[in-house]
Parts: C-alpha cells; structure tokens; sequence
C-alpha cells in the first residue's frame, strides 16, 4: 500500500506540476510580457550607463576590456528578440479581447517565449558588472623615424645600427651606449633599434624613456610605467621605484632605452634592475657625453660613437625633406652649397631643408647660403645652436669652457701653444707645474672629445673641430667674453665701446698693409696679431692702450727693435713672437712677470742678455730658431725654469772645461736648473756635452736630445716621448750620463756607438 502511495505521488508530482507551468502561460500571458518590458526598459539603461562609460574610456584614450564589448553585444542581441516579440503581429491572434476565441497554443506560444527571454534579459544584465571598463593601450618602444628620415638606408647609420644589433644580441652584453653631438641623430637611431628589436623579438618587451637634463625621476618611472601598463599607488620615488623593479623582473627579456642622459642615472632609486638582478634586461643608453656612458657601466668597446653624416648622405637627407624643388636646374647648385653648409648634422638639414622646401626662387637660396657663411648664430638654426649650447653650458667647469673656446678662436694650431696661452690667461686653476697644466690640458682635451664638441688631436698635435662647432663657439666668445676676432681684412672693426669691454683681439692670418688702429683695451688679457707682412712696422706706442695684457702672440712680423710701449706689459705672463725677426730686445727685461717666453723658428743669431733677468720663465722655446751664440750665465740665470726646448736650434756651445773667456755658454749651465723636467736639445758635437750631466739627465721627465751631426729633427717621429739620438764616437766619459738618459728611453735611434761600453746592456 504505501509503495502504491509512493507511486502515485510521483506520478502526480511529475503531471500536475508541469501541466501547472503549461497553464500558467495561458494565464499570465499579460503578466508575462509586462515583466518582460520592466526588464528590457533596466537593460537599456544598464547599457546607457556603460555606453556612457566605454565613451569616456575612449575619450582619454584608453582600449575598451573585450568582454565589456562583448557584453554590450550580447546586450543587443537580448534587446532585439525582446522587440521582435513585442512586434511580433501574431499577438493580434492570442488576445482575449476582441476575440470569443482566442488562439490558445499561439497564446501559449508566445507567453513562453517572452519568460524565457526575460532568463535571458536577467542574466545578460546580472554580467554587466566589471572591474574595469578601460585599460592603457600598449605604447611602441620603438618609434619609427620616418618622419625624418624618409624610409632611406645612410651607409655610416646601418653599419653603426648593426653593430649595435650585434651587440645586444650578444648573451654577454648588458649595457650599451651610443654618443654624438645633439642633434646628430642619436633618438632616432636607437628608435630604429629598438623597432627592430621588437619586429625580430629580441626581446619580449622594448620601452623607451627620455631622461633629459632636466632630470625628473617620477617622470622616468612614468614613462617606463606607461610602457608597461603599471599603475603606481605610491606616493614616494623609493615605493614606485620597488613596485616598478617587481614589475620588470617579471619580463623574461627587456630592452630599455634610456634616451639623452647627461648625468649618471641612479638605477636603483628610479627602480630599473642591474648588474646579475635581472640577465633578461639589457639598457640602450643615449649621451652627449662618452664619459657618462662609461660611468652608467657601459663598457668602452660597447660605446658607439655617432658622426656627422656623409657629404652624399647629407644631400640625400636634403633633397627628402626639400622635395621636388632642388631639381630645379636654376637652383640645384646653390642648394648643394645650402647642403653642405649643414656640415652633416641631420637636424641642421632637416630644419633648414624644410624652411626651404617652397622657395623657387633662386634669390631666396643665395640670401640662405650668405647667413650660413656668415658663422654668427642669428642666422645658425635655432635648435642646431640650442644643442650646442646645452652641451656648451653642461661642461663641468669653467676652465674646461673657457679652453673650448680658445680652441675655437685660435684655430689650427697644436697643444703645445695652447698650453702656453692657457697657462698666460690663468685659465687652469691649481696647478704648481708646467706639467701640472699639461696634465689638465689633456684631461680636458679628453672630456671635451668626449662630448664631441672636439674631433681629435692629430699626430702633429694640431687640435680639430667640426666648422660649424667653431662657428657656434667664437658666437659664445664674442657674446659672453667680449672676444673680437678678424679673419678677413674687410670685415668691420668693432666700435670703441665694444673695444673697451673687449678681453682678446684675434686678428687672423690675411695680407695686411698696414696695422689696425692703435686699440684702446683697457681690459684685454689677450692680443694676438698674425701680421704675414715682415714690412708692416709696429709703431712704439702701439701697446699703450693694453696695460693689463697677459698674453702677446705676435707672427711673421719685422720686429727688429721690439715697440717701447713693451714695457708697460707689466701683467704680461706668455709672449710669444713667431716667425719673427728680431734683434735689439732690450725693452723684454721689464717684462718681470714673464713666465713663458717662445721665439719659435724667429730670425736672431745671438740670444739677448735681458732674457737672463726674467726670472720668472718656467718656460723658454728656441725651437728652430736661427740663435747660434747664447752668452754666458743667461741660461743658469733662470732657476725657475721647468722647460727648455731648442730643437732644431745649433747652438755653438763652449767646452766646459776649456779656460778661455768664452763668448758661449756651455751645456754644463743646465745643472745650475734644479726644476728642468723637459729638454729638447740638438748638439752636432759631442766634444760640447760636458761631464757630469748625469743628475740633470736623471731628473728629465721628457726629452728629446739628438747627439752628432747626422740627425735631422724632422726624422724624430713621436716628439712627446722620450727620444734619444745617438753619434758618439769614443767619448768613453759620458758613458754614466748616457745610461740615465737610456734607462727610460722610449724611442733611441743609434748611429756608430763602438766605443761605448755597456750601453745596449741597459737596454
């Protein structure tokens, strides 16, 4: 009995209800299709309030999540089969009014129809609920430089692009750097390797930072940030800078670009990882600055240096950003020259070749080309002067900027004047010695080449620099230190004004008929006059307008009686007479604060005896000079001195040990130095080398002496090393002398040595 009961209920549950459910369409149709359109009326403004959202999202330029698109589709499809079966014209048939009999399977239809899209309309609206509408796109690491470039391969780029390439594919590599001068294209070739990168995926990820000068860390935590979707909640540098480094660690390989560095960059603080942290992430470091790659870790061998382009890639570069108006025939020519005078720099081309791109008229390129010959920086292309001066204004001192700029007035010409106009100007601060100064000099020779702002220094010594470089630094001379310098005769003489506030007058290498008006300067520190005229005559008192003068370079002139007015340079320090004649010297002796005196290949025969009363000379410079006697006790007179150059100089020199009253001195006068640490020296007889010069030899830190009569200077190859040249026939006396000049001898030439003992056992 009770498993009938059983039965029967489940029998009945699974009747009733359903037939419940079926009769309930019929019954609730109304019912039905009112709840639907509640449901469908929420929707729609469930999907207005996101529509408004996903608008916003866009607007500030963000991607739009997928499912949140997704969802909104969905939320269409539910919304359109709810207005089909709203409209649906069948319902006509399935109403109770108007109609004794109602279509009952229809009405049953359509009822159920509208519950279930209801489910539908609940569900769809019930997923509408997101985390986030929005996310930032993903940035390139990698931009393309087109724009700029045109899309064309330049030789000296792709060679330096697939060295870089070769770099960082290398397993070893870490850091790599690449440094030219701003505005040499420094951006847009690591832009260029870093989109290759990306298309060859070197790496998982690229991202690029620009650091600047002005060096902002939230900002390079900002843009890395960016590259990499991170949104930081922290306030402090030290917490984004954790949360970012967790962040990079978890890219199995990372390329980031750190563009226009001019200081060490503090890797730790900004939260990049290096050294053995992260082997998965490599840096691509951009600097003015070879010196700043090496001191962010990039090895020297890693760091590329960017030049200026070729003269067939400059024109190249031009006639892209020019377009079609420089095949013109009318004005090609004058558009090469426009061309060239861009001197290779590409964003010296670029804004020049766009400013020119819809002039055709053949006047307009002639008026461009004049202000490009013209070297003054209003009419220097104002970013090409604005790089400059960013580097100009970024040397690290004072003294490096002020030697940079004598280098540029002073063109030309080798280290060794420069070190004597240097040293005149008090241009190098701290220095004890002569080859303290040389020591700096050079140091900032290097930084300066570092930061490309020099070429090189030649092998004859003689300093390089790109034109328009010199061009922009003697516009910095003339604006800030009051420097005048005159290349050509008919360029215009400064005013009065102008003369009065002047430090340096240049006044360069041109055929000069007569000489400039005397000059009121009462606060020159420099004149330098190349005259290349030997009949112009300096009138006696062509200096008196010059009391404070420091520094005198006089060339190539008739200086048979040195101007009286000479001896009111008390203040002068370096004087420098080359290529001059010269004879009756007598007005030097006032010049009491002379420490460095060149007569460099001067016409005398005779050394004047007022050179012995400058006691203050750390250097003198005879070299190929025509001085055959140099009298007696001059020599031994300057105890100070620290450098002695007579290359190329015979002098006669007397025996030591001869009784006879001599009108020459001897070489023995060297002992009476204590501070020579440099001689340059020719001596044709050995007779003239006289015993004893072993402890001068010793102190020697440079030195180039040539012994007998078969040397020529000019066969001397390397003049800043220690060179001997050897003749010596049996003066077995000398033997300990010539040992100490071998024992640290770099370059030794040897010519009939037989009669010396155990001088190649030294070697």
């Amino acid at each position: 009995m009770e498993i009938l009961s059983s039965i029967v209920g489940t029998v009945a549950e699974h009747t009733v209800v359903p037939i419940g459910r079926q009769a309930s369409y019929l019954i609730f149709y109304k019912g039905n299709f009112s709840m639907l359109a509640v449901h469908v009326k929420d929707l729609e403004a469930a999907k207005e309030r996101m529509t408004h959202s996903v608008e916003e999202e866009t607007r500030n330029g963000r991607n739009i999540e997928r499912d949140v698109m997704n969802w909104l589709e969905k939320v269409d499809e539910v919304i359109e089969k709810a207005n089909q079966l709203e409209n649906d014209p069948r319902r006509v048939n399935a109403r109770c009014s108007g109609w004794p009999f109602p279509n009952l399977i229809l009405r049953h239809q359509l009822s159920r129809k509208a519950t279930k899209i209801v489910k539908d309309v609940i569900q769809v609206q019930g997923k509408g609920v997101f985390g986030r509408i929005g996310y930032p796109p993903i940035l390139d690491g990698g931009a393309s430089s087109s724009s700029t470039r045109g899309g064309e391969n330049y030789e000296t780029r792709e060679s330096l692009k697939e060295n870089i390439m070769k770099a960082l594919a290398h397993q070893s590599s870490c850091n790599i750097g690449v440094y030219g001068l701003g505005g040499v294209g420094k951006t847009t070739l690591v832009g260029e390797v870093a989109k290759i990168s990306k298309q060859q995926k070197l790496f998982d990820v690229v991202v690029t930072t620009h650091v600047t000068k002005t060096l902002d860390i939230k900002t390079i935590q900002g843009e890395i940030a960016d590259f990499l979707g991170l949104r930081f909640n922290e306030e402090t540098i030290f917490g984004r800078a954790h949360c970012l480094r967790q962040r990079i660690m978890k890219e199995k390989s990372i390329l980031i670009v750190l563009d226009d560095i001019w200081t060490r960059l503090d890797l730790e603080k900004v939260g990049i990882p290096f050294g053995n942290e992260h082997n998965g992430c490599k840096l691509l470091i951009t600097s003015r600055n070879q010196d700043v790659l090496l001191q962010m870790d990039v090895p020297k061998d890693l760091t590329f240096k960017l030049g200026l382009m070729s003269e067939n890639e400059t024109w190249s570069l031009f006639q892209f950003m020019a377009g079609d108006v420089v095949k013109d025939s009318n004005l090609k020519g004058v558009a090469i020259q426009v061309a060239k005078k861009c001197a290779g720099l590409p964003l010296m081309v670029v804004m020049i070749a766009r400013a020119m791109k819809n002039k055709r008229d053949v006047q307009s390129w002639k008026d461009t080309l004049r202000k490009l010959q013209s070297n003054h920086h209003a009419d220097m292309d104002a970013k090409t002067y604005s790089a400059l001066e960013l580097s100009y204004n970024s040397l690290e001192s004072d003294e490096m900027r002020d030697i940079f700029l004598l280098f540029a007035v002073r063109r030309y010409h080798d280290v060794r004047l420069f070190l004597k106009l240097a040293m005149g100007l008090d241009i190098l601060k701290h220095i004890k010695t002569v080859d303290d100064a040389r020591n700096r000099l050079y140091s900032i020779i290097h930084s300066l080449k570092a930061t490309c702002l020099l070429l090189e220094v030649t092998t004859s010594g003689i300093i390089e620099m790109h034109d328009f470089v010199r061009d922009f630094a003697i516009s910095i001379a003339h604006r800030d230190k009051h420097v005048f310098s005159r290349k050509q005769s008919d360029e215009e003489w400064p005013t009065k004004d102008f003369l009065k506030r002047c430090t340096q007058v240049i006044l360069g290498r041109w055929s000069m008929h007569e000489l400039p008006q005397m000059i009121d300067c009462p606060n020159i520190k420099f004149f330098c006059l190349n005259g290349n005229n030997r009949s112009l005559e300096v009138p006696d008192n062509y200096f008196e307008g010059m009391g404070s003068l420091k520094v005198l370079e006089l060339t190539s002139l008739n200086l048979s009686s040195l101007p009286t007015s000479f001896r009111l340079l008390t203040d002068l320090q370096t004087l420098c007479l080359d290529f001059c004649i010269l004879e009756n010297m007598v007005e030097i002796e006032d010049l009491q604060s002379l420490v460095i005196l060149r007569l460099f290949s001067s016409s005398m025969t005779k050394l004047p005896r007022e050179i012995g009363r400058l006691t203050q000379l750390r250097m003198l410079d005879l070299s190929n000079s025509g001085i055959e006697v140099i009298p007696p006790n001059i020599l031994s007179s300057l105890t100070k001195l620290e450098e002695l150059y007579m290359g190329n100089t015979f002098v006669n020199w007397e025996d030591a040990s001869s009784t006879v009253q001599n009108k020459n001195a001897s070489i023995a006068e060297l002992r009476k130095l204590p501070n020579l640490t440099t001689l340059e020296l020719q001596i044709h007889e050995t007779w003239m080398l006289p015993r004893d010069l072993q402890t001068v030899f010793e102190k020697l830190e440079r030195y180039i002496i040539a012994i007998g009569d078969v040397w020529e200077w000019s066969d001397i190859v390397n003049k800043t090393s220690k060179t001997l040249m050897l003749k010596l026939g049996t003066n077995i006396h000398l033997e300990h002398e010539i040992k100490a000049l071998i024992k640290g001898v770099e370059n030794l030439y040897l010519d009939d040595v037989d009669g010396i003992q155990n001088v190649v056992y030294q070697l």
